[in-house]
């Protein structure tokens, strides 16, 4: 898998304004200090727009978007507008409630939202960070239940954990991911 990072000039800026000084445990319990909340963008339109505009040169042409979880599906939307293509939402915990993409399996799994694409249509994840490769991950299986598959993807933040998920990514298929910054870069 090729990991691409664009590092567009004042994006390190954006990010550092989302970093928190709170004590956050991860999905395995591990304590971290300095939590990176990217949904804070949202609050500041011009860093919003500004990561649109950087990530919507990530997305392959011809490709329809998905995003990979609920702190994407804000990113998803303006992208989707921004390219005017279609545009998939996955949720963390299928739907169990009337059928939206599908929680009727002859047309889906619960976790979808959104446009019904047809199988094979070629689609782009998104994700607001890397972090383990475990959201990334879970939205190529949702995607498998309905024919699609993803060989790219792109978020704003790829962190250092994130190293340990490169093997497993690639061996799901996909060929590459692009960053706008990563962590294990020197940020000035």
């Amino acid at each position: 898998m090729r990991l691409n990072i664009t590092d567009p000039a004042g994006m390190w800026d954006v990010v550092l304004g989302c970093v928190s000084d709170a004590d956050v445990q991860d999905r395995e319990g591990n304590s971290g200090r300095g939590f990176t909340n990217l949904k804070r963008i949202l609050g500041h339109p011009a860093s919003f727009a500004f990561v649109v505009d950087e990530l919507a040169r990530t997305v392959p042409p011809g490709h329809a978007i998905v995003g990979c979880d609920d702190g994407a599906w804000a990113l998803v939307g303006a992208l989707a507008l921004r390219l005017a293509v279609p545009a998939v939402l996955i949720r963390r915990v299928p739907k169990t409630y009337f059928v939206s993409y599908g929680d009727d399996p002859s047309v889906g799994d619960g976790r979808l939202v959104g446009e019904r694409l047809p199988a094979g249509t070629a689609v782009h994840l998104i994700d607001d960070l890397i972090y383990s490769g475990r959201t990334l991950r879970s939205a190529l299986d949702a995607l498998e239940l309905v024919g699609l598959t993803a060989t790219s993807a792109s978020a704003i933040l790829w962190t250092r954990r994130a190293e340990d998920a490169v093997r497993e990514l690639a061996e799901r298929g996909l060929r590459s991911v692009t960053c706008l910054v990563s962590q294990t870069q020197e940020s000035g």
